[in-house]
């Protein structure tokens, strides 16, 4: 029992997984940013025509 605890508080393959898992959700986090940044500016500049067509009629 005491040697499996030792082997589990030196294996370095559990911290390898735990790298990729914060890289891949910093790039998540990144995409998630730009997508929700595109998407509100574009949302926002959408608005004013139907305003101009509607005052046109």
């Amino acid at each position: 029992m005491l040697k499996s605890m030792f082997r589990f508080a030196h294996d370095d393959d559990g911290s390898t997984t735990v790298d990729w898992l914060v890289l891949a959700t910093g790039v998540l986090s990144l995409v998630m940013a730009i997508v929700l940044t595109a998407t509100g500016n574009a949302n926002a500049g959408s608005s004013q025509p139907e305003t101009v067509i509607t005052a046109n009629d």
